[in-house]
């Protein structure tokens, strides 16, 4: 498959399995297979909730969903993303992120999300950054569909919350595999409480020692096929491996978040790492 999109590191090699793929998964044969067999794992809630001195006082916590790796194509059910979205909406959260990777094989899949995108409505929004299959289908059409469901799509841009949350700054990174390097810093020095959403853990080395509350990315799904305990056995990337799910203190009092994700890729079955999204409340100190 040609590269429609203006992601980098798009081999021949990695074309000629896209092309491959997609006419052998032709139909979604794949998704369906692993549906009828009852082998599909249901979609779990993980819950997190962070406390910062910085949280402003008198302010309620913000509640922040987060669903990364949808990956609307043949691989992955759309049952599953109806389950994925029915969450999300029973989440209730005042904002919703969105970690990138919508589509597998080709941008003709976003329509797919989008119209399940365009039926929440959080009270604050939803912001959205993109992934490296975003960035290699064609991110154009991605991000234009997403925009018109009503999700603003930012591409290494800050943004503040609306009141009552406007001490919250939110950065959206793009794909450190694929796409553009971010021009540092990432935020203000006034920001008082920074959150960044990028697509892969590898957006921490962009980041370098700036200072943020908490960082939220998928692209690993926590290894897709996984060993007893979640333990992944291929992940691409040393700090995908070490930041594979999960909560992690990356020192300095910032916590990285890293989603299992939703949909599926090369293969359609999950083993050990169930598909997820992410509730995480962010306030101040108890």
């Amino acid at each position: 498959m040609a590269l429609r999109g203006r992601g980098h590191h798009y081999s021949w090699a990695r074309g000629v399995v896209e092309w491959s793929l997609e006419r052998a998964y032709r139909g979604g044969w794949p998704a369906r297979m692993v549906r009828a067999t009852g082998m599909q794992r249901r979609v779990r809630v993980r819950e997190h909730r962070l406390a910062t001195p910085r949280w402003p006082a008198g302010v309620r916590p913000v509640r922040i969903a987060f669903a990364s790796d949808l990956h609307a194509g043949p691989t992955t059910h759309p049952e599953l993303l109806d389950e994925a979205f029915a969450t999300l909406q029973e989440l209730a959260a005042d904002v919703v992120l969105l970690g990138g990777d919508y589509v597998f094989l080709s941008a003709d899949h976003i329509p797919a999300i989008a119209e399940r995108v365009a039926r929440l409505r959080p009270p604050l929004g939803m912001f959205a950054v993109l992934g490296n299959h975003d960035l290699w289908a064609d991110d154009a059409v991605i991000a234009g569909a997403l925009e018109r469901a009503g999700a603003r799509v930012l591409v290494n841009e800050r943004v503040t919350l609306p009141a009552p949350f406007a001490a919250v700054a939110l950065v959206g990174l793009d794909d450190p595999w694929t796409g553009e390097r971010p021009t540092m810093p990432v935020f203000r020095d006034d920001d008082q409480v920074r959150v960044v959403v990028m697509h892969a853990p590898e957006g921490f080395v962009f980041l370098e020692d700036q200072p943020f509350e908490l960082a939220i990315c998928g692209h690993t799904h926590g290894g897709h096929i996984a060993l007893p305990g979640g333990v992944p056995i291929l992940v691409p990337g040393p700090l995908s491996r070490r930041f594979a799910h999960g909560r992690h203190d990356v020192g300095h009092g910032r916590s990285l978040i890293v989603s299992r994700g939703v949909g599926s890729t090369e293969v359609a079955l999950r083993l050990n790492a169930d598909p997820d999204v992410l509730l995480i409340e962010v306030g101040g100190v108890r």
